[in-house]
């Protein structure tokens, strides 16, 4: 079985600190969720994050069979390539040694804003809290509308 996960990286200008917000459904049900404020960081360092955290949450829940969705096509990129002069090269290798497990199958796309909402509304909910990432069972109540 598939499971699916989007993620997203919420930067304010207005703070310059960003958020991470994720889900992994599966069937198009919430199997998972995280989400927490990571700090000081630019746009796509903070979907860096997201992936990041989201393959980690994936793989540590022997979530092996996975497609991770992200509409930062520039974060994507990134990973694919094998560019040591990009400042958070460190980053992406941990990206890229969580790939290089033992998957069943993993892949990494490009998706849309408009089917990213749910990982989007996560990460705003968290842009502001204190730091941390927190994975959740459950959406949280103020967003669980939209989810």
């Amino acid at each position: 079985m598939t499971y699916k996960l989007n993620v997203k990286g919420v930067y304010d200008r207005a703070t310059r600190s960003a958020s991470v917000g994720g889900i992994m459904k599966k069937n198009g049900r919430w199997v998972r969720g995280l989400g927490g404020c990571i700090g000081l960081a630019d746009p796509v360092t903070a979907e860096l994050w997201a992936i990041y955290y989201g393959l980690k949450m994936a793989w540590e829940r022997n979530k092996t069979n996975l497609v991770l969705f992200s509409e930062c096509r520039e974060a994507i990129t990134i990973i694919r390539n094998d560019d040591h002069s990009y400042p958070m090269a460190m980053l992406v290798d941990m990206i890229r040694m969580l790939v290089g497990e033992n998957w069943t199958s993993v892949d990494i796309q490009h998706t849309h804003a408009d089917a990213n909402g749910g990982a989007n509304a996560v990460a705003a909910y968290y842009l502001g809290h204190e730091g941390g990432i927190r994975e959740m069972d459950e959406p949280p109540e103020a967003i669980s509308h939209l989810i």
